[in-house]
């Protein structure tokens, strides 16, 4: 397992403020493998922009 890390780094947050400025889908939980109320408990979801736990679905 990857190392896991509590906050966004200065690339992550860079992506995020891209992503928003292109009008691009900034939230993660439409596309976690996840994202499902038995699985994740974070307070963030639905709505995470990000997430030390995102795996994308279907890998």
């Amino acid at each position: 397992m990857k190392g896991k890390r509590s906050k966004p780094n200065w690339i992550d947050k860079l992506k995020l403020k891209v992503k928003k400025a292109l009008g691009m889908n900034v939230f993660l939980c439409d596309s976690c493998k996840w994202n499902w109320r038995s699985a994740c408990h974070r307070p963030e979801r639905p709505n995470a922009a990000w997430c030390p736990d995102y795996e994308k679905k279907g890998k």
